[in-house]
């Protein structure tokens, strides 16, 4: 064992052994949610991006291709960059978001970031969030919603953790804790 991972070992015992995690709330759906799925993923290349301005960084990412969860139905995520997690959220038949908007609340703050999207009955829509920068490593509760304009459509909790927490997917992804 090197030196490295003994103290990253010895910090994931502290931090699993000394501080009680609060549990992420369970997603919750609306009546017009026909479908969603939260998960984590290997997000290390590039992507194009679309301007955001009701974000912190002014954009967000936009993949070239179908987002896949690695680790479904997870809701604890490590702190690592090059990490993502998210939602996917289809709509019942008949129904589609014309003034959709995502909304994530970083942990400690009332004041979403957001941008406007799309939802629909036809197929998923993906929000996630990468960890792009050492600044947005922040451990707690994060919350993603989504909207039609006043009407939720759906919450959902991530609890993101230490990355020494969770060494089997910073490791599985290469990602920088």
């Amino acid at each position: 064992m090197t030196l490295r991972s003994a103290v990253l070992s010895g910090l994931a015992t502290l931090c699993l052994a000394g501080v009680a995690w609060s549990e992420p709330a369970l997603p919750v759906a609306g009546p017009m949610v026909a479908e969603i799925k939260v998960g984590v993923f290997c997000a290390l290349q590039s992507m194009a991006q679309q301007p955001a301005p009701g974000t912190l960084s002014g954009w967000i990412h936009v993949p070239d291709g179908k987002i896949d969860f690695q680790w479904p139905d997870r809701q604890v995520v490590p702190a690592a960059l090059g990490l993502a997690f998210g939602v996917k959220a289809r709509l019942v038949p008949g129904e589609s978001a014309g003034q959709g908007e995502m909304r994530v609340f970083r942990p400690g703050s009332t004041v979403p970031e957001y941008w406007g999207t799309s939802f629909s009955d036809l197929d998923e829509q993906v929000s996630f969030f990468r960890f792009d920068d050492e600044s947005e490593l922040i451990p707690g509760i994060w919350r993603f919603e989504g909207w039609d304009g006043r009407t939720q459509l759906f919450s959902v909790e991530f609890e993101v953790v230490p990355a020494a927490a969770l060494p089997e997917i910073v490791d599985a992804c290469g990602a920088v804790a």
